[in-house]
């Protein structure tokens, strides 16, 4: 960001104290600066209030935008998610996912998983179902640092979809899985 004739580099949630009041409002209707400041806390997970739990995600939807320089292309109604880049012409790259709306650990960690594809890279790990896990763990990792519940069923949504993604890779070709996969060979129960 420029300021002037001056350049000031910014850390990875700097940016976030930029916005003003007035943004903050229009990205997120009815919710009012303080409420998003106390949703600002990235270890105080909201466990009782559907309107706290809201600003917390919607918080969360902020900065993962701007962080990451990502659009939703749709908020989708399932549980599935996709990540994409689209490469112009002119060299610009425009970074978009469609993930369901986070409102709960579950559609949470499937939304930071999406982001994830965008903040590791596409085509960083071999095979694809190896970058799917390290995807997963980065959005773990996410989870854990803004303090959101990795449930049972965040667990079972995890090794089900990893179990899917093993057995498309066998089923393309791969012979040797890696050794972090292994243990997803197997539906889980």
């Amino acid at each position: 960001m420029m300021c002037g004739d001056e350049a000031r580099q910014l850390g990875l949630f700097d940016h976030l104290n930029d916005i003003s009041p007035m943004v903050k409002e229009a990205s997120i209707p009815g919710i009012g600066v303080e409420e998003l400041n106390k949703a600002n806390d990235r270890s105080n997970y909201p466990s009782k209030g559907r309107r706290a739990r809201r600003v917390f995600f919607d918080q969360l939807v902020l900065e993962m935008k701007l962080t990451f320089d990502i659009s939703i292309r749709k908020w989708r109604r399932s549980m599935s998610g996709v990540a994409y880049e689209l490469h112009y012409s002119n060299g610009d790259v425009k970074r978009l996912i469609s993930a369901p709306h986070p409102r709960s650990p579950v559609s949470a960690c499937i939304f930071l998983h999406e982001v994830g594809h965008h903040a590791i890279g596409f085509r960083k790990f071999r095979p694809r179902c190896l970058e799917e896990y390290h995807v997963w763990q980065w959005a773990f990792t996410q989870m854990r640092t803004r303090g959101i519940p990795i449930d049972a069923r965040v667990e079972r949504h995890y090794r089900r979809s990893m179990h899917h993604y093993v057995c498309l890779a066998k089923k393309r070709g791969l012979r040797q899985v890696p050794p972090e996969l292994l243990e997803f060979q197997r539906p889980s129960a």
